[in-house]
């Protein structure tokens, strides 16, 4: 662990866990950070056994939850625990994320350079690599036309971006102490994009930096199709869509979110429905929990699926 002014501590999120690729993220971040705390969203106890034996190995702080409390909460309980430990700087990850050796240096170093100057910083996240197919992601900004994904030509260049994922987004903590946490009533699925906006409307900017770079798997298996241009769409499993759509009608409401995005993901909602009512195996799942969570954000229902 490195022991520099300005401590920087992960937050780890886990839910059941491939372990391998677990202890491969934890054994390139302890390398970088100050402290890590685990913190397990209802994994079982064979999940925990192995976090309690690894702890040998690689030191963390393990907080079981003992149940799905949601990504949120599960967050906003390791930024509490890290900001007890004294950190200066929180960097979220998820379970299957793997740092590159100097990620969150190159990251720290954007972070100094933007406070030093005196801007109000929000986040830094670095650029990730598709585990599954070698893709770079590029940064997110929203315009007239959509979401527009903002490339990396220049290794060192840093892009200004709308909203970040939250894996690998390092977040001074005086930021949170002033934004506020992450929002635990959407439980999971735009809690990243909430939390980012929440902080663009209060002034802080958000950051990424293209000589920053992460291994990210998202999980999901992906389509193309073509809608005016070719797109990627994943597929996830119906229940996700409940919160999906819950969510994002939502977050319609919020008088945060800003136009352009609450216009693009209406879009993106209504395609999502057309397409996997049309392609899925399971179209009568997927439409059905589509229907549930738009029902329920008409009904302000939050927190976990009933």
């Amino acid at each position: 662990m490195i022991n520099n002014n300005g401590s920087v501590w992960a937050v780890v999120v886990t839910y059941q866990p491939d372990l391998e690729t677990l202890a491969v993220l934890l054994r390139a971040m302890v390398q970088q950070v100050d402290g890590i705390v685990v913190v397990d969203n209802g994994s079982g106890a064979s999940a925990l056994a192995w976090l309690a034996a690894y702890h040998t190995e690689v030191p963390f702080i393990v907080i079981p939850l003992f149940d799905n409390k949601g990504i949120a909460l599960a967050q906003n309980v390791g930024i509490n625990r890290a900001k007890v430990e004294g950190a200066s700087y929180v960097i979220l990850s998820d379970q299957d994320s793997e740092p590159a050796p100097d990620m969150v240096e190159k990251l720290k170093l954007v972070a100094e350079k933007q406070l030093a100057a005196n801007v109000p910083l929000g986040a830094v996240a670095p650029i990730y690599k598709d585990a599954e197919d070698g893709l770079l992601s590029g940064f997110v900004q929203v315009g007239f036309f959509g979401f527009k994904r903002v490339g990396c030509e220049e290794s060192n260049r840093v892009v200004e971006a709308d909203f970040l994922i939250a894996s690998g987004s390092l977040i001074p903590m005086a930021t949170i102490d002033v934004v506020g946490g992450m929002d635990d009533e959407l439980f999971i699925d735009h809690v990243d994009t909430e939390w980012c906006f929440r902080a663009k409307s209060q002034g802080y900017r958000l950051f990424g930096a293209c000589n920053a770079r992460m291994l990210h798997s998202l999980g999901d298996k992906r389509s193309k199709f073509w809608f005016l241009r070719w797109r990627t769409i994943p597929h996830h499993s119906p229940f996700r869509y409940y919160y999906i759509f819950r969510n994002s009608t939502l977050l319609q409401s919020r008088s945060y979110m800003p136009f352009f995005w609450k216009l693009a993901d209406f879009g993106r909602c209504l395609r999502a429905m057309a397409y996997f009512g049309v392609f899925s195996p399971v179209r009568f799942a997927c439409l059905g929990m589509m229907y549930r969570g738009f029902r329920d954000g008409l009904a302000g229902r939050v927190g976990k699926m009933p």
